[in-house]
């Protein structure tokens, strides 16, 4: 097979981690004379990745956010909120526990900011979000009825 046709192939099987990866695995490997499989591993590491990033960005896309926050650009010090708790949500562990997390508290203490950063953190590391402000989610079930 060819290049191109190689390159067409993998379109075909929508392989675009690989494809995109190809030319760069492939010179790399030539140039040190790898042997066949430690290519192919490469190029299925390099869809892999792909198909990883493509998941969470999708994930990311599908809880709706407003905006996207980090649990590490939040300023603990300045609110009575608790880093040890936001941290261990963060992990996911109480959706191992099959547990909600509700985010509660004045306005102006981070609510939006926590839940953004929690929700993300959890969907990068494996699970699927949906952001509501309270408001919307009501209306949203009134309509419902």
């Amino acid at each position: 097979m060819e290049r191109h046709e190689i390159l067409e192939a993998m379109s075909e099987l929508k392989l675009y981690g690989m494809r995109a990866s190809f030319d760069e695995i492939a010179g790399k490997g030539l140039a040190r004379r790898d042997e066949i499989y430690p290519l192919i591993a490469s190029l299925i590491r390099a869809e892999r990745t792909h198909r990883q990033a493509r998941s969470i960005s999708y994930r990311i896309g599908g809880a709706k956010f407003p905006v996207l926050k980090d649990i590490d650009k939040f300023v603990f010090a300045d609110t009575p909120v608790d880093e040890g708790l936001v941290r261990e949500l963060a992990s996911g562990g109480f959706l191992d526990a099959k547990r909600n997390a509700i985010f509660i508290g004045g306005t102006g203490t981070g609510k939006t900011h926590l839940c953004i950063a929690v929700a993300s953190a959890v969907i990068r590391a494996r699970a699927r979000g949906r952001f509501f402000n309270l408001v919307d989610l009501v209306n949203q079930l009134e309509q419902e009825k």
